[in-house]
This record gives C-alpha cells, sequence and structure tokens, in this order.
C-alpha cells in the first residue's frame, strides 16, 4: 500500500504495538481503513473506478476478501484487531451486494456520480421530460380523454424502462399514477405491484447496508434502528433478521435478539446462522437447553460455524460447572 495513502493518518501507537500475529503493514492498513469506512463510498472501498462494470467489482471484493475475510486469520491471535477485521470484511460485502447487482449498482452510480458526470445525466433526464411535457400540452388541447390516455401509457413506458434499470421506487411512484389515471389499466396494475415489492426490497436492502455501516463506524444504535426496520420490512430475508439479532443481543435486549432469530431461522430453515444467532439470544435470555438445541442445529448446517462451536464449547462447561 502506498505510504502517501497514510499521509495524514495518526497511528494511535498502543495499537500498532499492540502484540498480535499480524505484520505491521497490515497493521496500518486495517487502522486506517477501519477508520475510512464512513467516509468511502462503494467504488473507493473496493478500489475500483466510478461506474466500474459488476465484474471489475466482483474481482477487486475477492482480492480484497483474501486480506480482510475473517477466515482467513482463523487461529492467530487478533486482539482488538478482530472486529476491526469483521467491520472491514460485512463494509466490503456491502459494496459487493450493491455493485454487482446492475439494478443496485446503475442508481447507486447515479448517486454518486461525479458532478460532471452527475450534470451530463441530469441534463438529458430534464430534456427528455421537457419533450414530454411538449407533447402531453399540445394533446390537452387537442383532446383531454386522448392526453389523458396518452399520460397513462408515458406513465406506463417510464415505469417499465424504470424496473429495467432498478429504479424501484421511481417505478413505483410512476406506476401508481398511471393506476390512480386508469384503475382499469391491467399492464399498469401488474406493473405497479410489482415496483412497490421490489421497491420494498431495494429500501430494506438499503437499510441493511447503512445498518452494518452505522455499527462499523461505532454508532450501535443507528444500525440497530435501520437493521430492525429492514428487517420488518422486508420479513422474507433472513440475513436481515440475522444482523437485527445480533444488534440487539449486543445492544442489551435478549428479548428482541430472540424474537427476530426465531423469525430469521423460520423464514431461513436451511440457515445456519439464522440458529446460531438464535442460540445466542437464547444464551443471553438464560434458557441453555434451547440454545443448545438450536447451536446443535447450526452445526449440523455448518460444522465449520465458529461463533456457534464457540458458544457451544461454552455451554458445554457450564453444564458441567
Amino acid at each position: 500500500m502506498p505510504a502517501d495513502r497514510y499521509a495524514s493518518f495518526v497511528f494511535p501507537p498502543a495499537e500498532l504495538a499492540e502484540d498480535v500475529d499480524l505484520p505491521l503493514e497490515l497493521k496500518k492498513e486495517i487502522l486506517w481503513l477501519h477508520a475510512q469506512l464512513g467516509e468511502l463510498d462503494h467504488w473507493a472501498l473496493l478500489g475500483v473506478r466510478w461506474n466500474a462494470p459488476a465484474e471489475e467489482a466482483r474481482a477487486a471484493y475477492l482480492q480484497r476478501a483474501k486480506v480482510f475475510h475473517p477466515d482467513r486469520h482463523a487461529g492467530r491471535r487478533l486482539g482488538s484487531y478482530l472486529p476491526r477485521v469483521e467491520r472491514i470484511f460485512r463494509a466490503l460485502t456491502a459494496a459487493r451486494d450493491v455493485l454487482c447487482d446492475e439494478g443496485r449498482r446503475a442508481e447507486y452510480a447515479r448517486r454518486t456520480a461525479p458532478p460532471e458526470e452527475f450534470a451530463r445525466l441530469e441534463t438529458r433526464r430534464l430534456e427528455g421530460e421537457a419533450r414530454a411535457g411538449e407533447r402531453r400540452a399540445r394533446l390537452a388541447r387537442s383532446n383531454p380523454l386522448v392526453a389523458r390516455a396518452a399520460r397513462v401509457q408515458e406513465l406506463v413506458a417510464r415505469g417499465k424502462r424504470a424496473l429495467e434499470e432498478g429504479k424501484f421506487t421511481q417505478a413505483a411512484n410512476d406506476l401508481l399514477t398511471a393506476t390512480g389515471l386508469d384503475p382499469r389499466h391491467p399492464e399498469a396494475r401488474a406493473l405497479a405491484e410489482q415496483a412497490r415489492r421490489r421497491a420494498g426490497a431495494e429500501h430494506a436492502r438499503e437499510l441493511y447496508d447503512q445498518g452494518l455501516a452505522a455499527d462499523a463506524v461505532g454508532r450501535p444504535g443507528a444500525g440497530l434502528a435501520a437493521l430492525r426496520e429492514a428487517a420488518a420490512l422486508d420479513p422474507g430475508t433472513p440475513r436481515y433478521a440475522i444482523a437485527a439479532s445480533r444488534a440487539a443481543l449486543a445492544a442489551g435486549q435478549p428479548a428482541e435478539a430472540r424474537a427476530l432469530a426465531e423469525q430469521a431461522a423460520r423464514v431461513g430453515p436451511r440457515d445456519a446462522r439464522a440458529f446460531e444467532a438464535l442460540g445466542a439470544a437464547l444464551h443471553a435470555a438464560g434458557e441453555p437447553r434451547e440454545a443448545r438445541r438450536a447451536l446443535e442445529r447450526a452445526l449440523e448446517l455448518d460444522p465449520e460455524l465458529e461463533g456457534a462451536r464457540a458458544l457451544m464449547k461454552k455451554l458445554r462447561w457450564s453444564f458441567l460447572g
């Protein structure tokens, strides 16, 4: 890593001197990157240029995972570096999830475009809207009923384009407006429902990313709130409830952690991490036998799940004691 990247960053001497199984340069990279998590966008975090294609983002993620995946450091003494590595890896994974999904990547690229590129995109959009407005005005002057039908068709066409581009909230707005103008339009009704569902799922993904990012930069309250909302908005996706359960447990709320983990286990009966989260929540709630059953299920599904193995060992010692 080039030294000038760290030029304005002050490394805490005590943390650099911590006795862990990491080389000095990797210590510096972990400390620096962890401190930048709240500032870097997904492109910069993965080290790719703005609007890089999904294949490039995926390749960059795999390279970073070779360094920051917690499993790469199994068996090493990491001390205070372990939670930093875990947070960095979660942030990298969140970046990968956005940039490797064509629809989400397109919308994220628009939001994070450099000023000159954003201006070009907005100019093109506004010019298109101006031309459409002129056409509607001409039609309205000639025949209001024809104008309304044309407006519905325009909204449906625009909604379909937005769906194809992954702009689900915009698509939902256009298509719901179309159904308001013509409630019996079959295509508008079908597409509006699809757009509404996908907009909800997209918002849940955004909340999930926000929750992980907030947790990574030391804002656990904001992280829990975002993850809790993601799990409520898209209850059929286990990872949202799993992440929210872990955040609730870290916040000292075992009852909520248990409810969220149970939700994850219901919708993801083959998801080992759902049962790992449930075991942790039950253990915190003082129910060791139930916790052990959940952890046994987690290890049936994934025998290498380190968190479940560690907690199971702890439970065995408590039973022996």
